[in-house]
């Protein structure tokens, strides 16, 4: 059985190699929960478990931010998967790891790793698409407008993204001006800033004063002297 591994399998030198030090002692940490989570049984119908971040800081040093870096290079491995639901909750595969671990062959873990890309991409590519279904114009010229925000938004938001944020964003824009140059005006500010909301591409145009930049830095003056005022 591949839990009886554990013991010699826990910060393997080969995967500190592959994927760095934090990575191995994350991961040595995430077998010893998963052996107590096979023990008890606490793990759901689809494998997953739940994860106890400070409790994992407290074992590891590693911050949640590290943590979530670790798990995302396990993903990539494909000896992690974590819950869509829930960011907390993952399942392992041990015996995966063995392999990788084991397998003097990179070119597995090389497949691995592009497998696990290539279906990141497709997953993003889906929510674009499902995004995109959400616009309600057909106009030639307005519709690649705002499918551009969509694509741009969904990489700036992380794939945190839903269709009702999309029609509000259109809805916004129809009201604010029946006007086409002024509506793909504000949808560009808006992809361009990521902003998804457009109120705040609206208020750039209306009122460019408060959005003004510095252009011409503080004119700097060279000390020739003591002050001699007190204070």
């Amino acid at each position: 059985m591949y839990l009886d591994l554990f013991d010699e399998l826990r910060l393997n030198k080969r995967l500190v190699k592959i994927a760095g030090f934090d990575v191995a002692a994350y991961w040595a940490e995430l077998q010893s929960i998963l052996k107590q989570v096979v023990k008890k049984q606490t793990a759901d119908e689809r494998g997953f478990f739940p994860l106890d971040r400070e409790y994992l800081e407290r074992e590891t040093t590693l911050t949640i931010t590290k943590q979530l870096k670790c798990e995302e290079k396990l993903v990539e491995l494909g000896v992690v998967m974590k819950d869509p639901e829930n960011p907390n909750k993952l399942a392992i595969s041990v015996s995966n790891m063995v392999e990788i671990i084991t397998n003097e062959d990179t070119s597995k873990l090389k497949k691995t790793s592009k497998t696990s890309a290539d279906a990141k991409a497709a997953k993003i590519a889906g929510i674009k698409a499902t995004m995109k279904r959400a616009i309600f114009t057909t106009d030639p010229d307005l519709r690649p407008a705002y499918e551009r925000w969509v694509e741009g938004m969904v990489d700036a938001q992380n794939c945190k993204f839903t269709k009702a944020v999309v029609q509000l964003f259109e809805k916004t824009v129809s009201q604010y001006t029946t006007d086409k140059n002024t509506q793909l005006k504000i949808i560009e500010i808006a992809t361009i800033n990521s902003y998804r909301d457009a109120t705040w591409a609206i208020n750039k145009i209306t009122n460019p004063a408060n959005f003004r930049v510095a252009t011409k830095l503080p004119e700097q003056r060279i000390c020739t002297g003591v002050a001699t005022e007190t204070f």
